[in-house]
């Protein structure tokens, strides 16, 4: 499978302590992943359910002042079934902090382009956190697009929004066109509908003045949007940056698959930088040790020996095939990071036209013969430096 979204949010509802927060957020995970079941039940339950083809897994760990809870949903495509979806669903507290990751993959049976992967149950989801308050990093997040009008606001968004640190997601910014204020091209999209389909993806922004347009190019340069463009800026944005690094597209260039392309290829870049919230890798391990010493206490508390020599052989047999699967995944990983530096060092050699020094039995002229050695700098002995000055 391959990662095709990845999405983190901060819940802080105001005047709700963390873990009746993380509860409230766990139990809108289980009905957003059980939705049209009939096996399921109505409060969150731990442990694996399936149903026509779908299979929801659930994961409960508390430790000390962190809980967990993980909902996974495995289901085929509704219109190809030769497409797989996981979504998983992250929930992590942390004291009165809760953190929420979403992740999307795709298990593609054959190449070809992979469908969107906002599903509305999963966008609807990301709405009811966004709508209570939900933030990513030290920004605000929204399921509409926040206008930009007058100087003080654009001054506002250099400041607080571009140039923010602690600014996690991109920015989409629309510009209307020059000959209309409020209009925006056709062929960009509708920023309302981008900044939904984008909720907890990126920052959606519209310009719906020329004369903000002025302003802006004032302050950035090169860096700014105008006359029906859409420009995206990446995080960590600095007045230095080059403007390649920013993507944007001209109203000229603009066609009928530039709105998807753009929702498309912030969506992308958030599935590549994708991390599940602090502390989760920890406490699925803690939960992990649990169900293995709860394992552990039920083989030994078997009364026939027979039945638990039988349960002592099926668990060496597992650890022996999760020990040969460890040993795949080593081997894959390790062979990708090989492919990876080769690819590196390919790129370094193309940037900076440097390539790796040849061996010694390597130097040779056109004739075949050895080449002469080059010459080598010899550092200059200080006591004749002293004697000619």
């Amino acid at each position: 499978m391959f990662r095709a979204l990845g999405a983190r949010l901060t819940l802080d509802y105001k005047g709700v302590a963390g873990a009746a927060l993380f509860e409230a957020a766990a139990q809108r995970m289980w009905i957003w992943a059980t939705t049209g079941l009939k096996t399921a039940t109505d409060l969150l339950t731990e442990g694996e359910f399936q149903e026509d083809g779908l299979t929801v897994s659930v994961v409960r760990c508390d430790s000390g002042d962190q809980s967990l809870c993980r909902v996974a949903l495995q289901r085929p495509d509704e219109w190809d079934p030769s497409i797989l979806w996981l979504t998983t669903v992250d929930a992590v507290r942390t004291g009165d902090t809760v953190e929420v990751g979403v992740s999307v993959e795709q298990d593609l049976r054959h190449l070809r382009v992979p469908p969107s992967p906002l599903a509305p149950p999963l966008v609807a989801l990301l709405h009811d956190f966004v709508n209570e308050g939900a933030t990513a990093g030290t920004q605000r997040l929204r399921a509409t697009p926040d206008s930009l009008m007058g100087s003080e606001r654009i001054d506002w968004f250099v400041q607080s929004c571009l140039l923010d640190p602690g600014r996690r997601l991109p920015v989409v910014l629309f510009s209307a066109i020059k000959e209309e204020d409020g209009v925006y091209p056709i062929n960009a999209g509708n920023p309302a509908l981008t900044a939904r389909e984008l909720c907890g993806f990126a920052h959606v922004y519209v310009m719906p003045r020329v004369e903000d347009s002025h302003r802006l190019t004032k302050r950035l340069g090169m860096l700014s949007v105008y006359d029906g463009a859409v420009r995206i800026y990446w995080p960590r944005f600095r007045l230095t940056d080059p403007p390649p690094r920013h993507p944007l597209h001209l109203r000229q260039r603009l066609n009928t698959a530039s709105g998807p392309a753009i929702i498309r290829r912030v969506v992308e870049a958030g599935a590549r930088s994708y991390r599940p919230p602090d502390g989760t890798g920890t406490l699925l391990a803690t939960r992990w040790r649990e169900h293995e010493e709860e394992r552990i206490a039920a083989i030994g508390g078997e009364a026939d020996p027979a039945r638990q020599a039988a349960l002592l052989r099926d668990e060496l047999l597992r650890v022996i095939d999760a020990k040969v699967a460890l040993e795949r995944e080593m081997e894959a990983m390790r062979l990708q990071l090989t492919r990876s530096s080769e690819r590196a060092d390919d790129h370094d050699s193309q940037l900076t036209g440097v390539r790796t020094a040849p061996g010694p039995g390597s130097a040779k002229e056109l004739a075949g013969r050895p080449a002469a050695p080059g010459r080598e700098a010899i550092p200059a002995d200080p006591a004749d430096a002293a004697s000619r000055d």
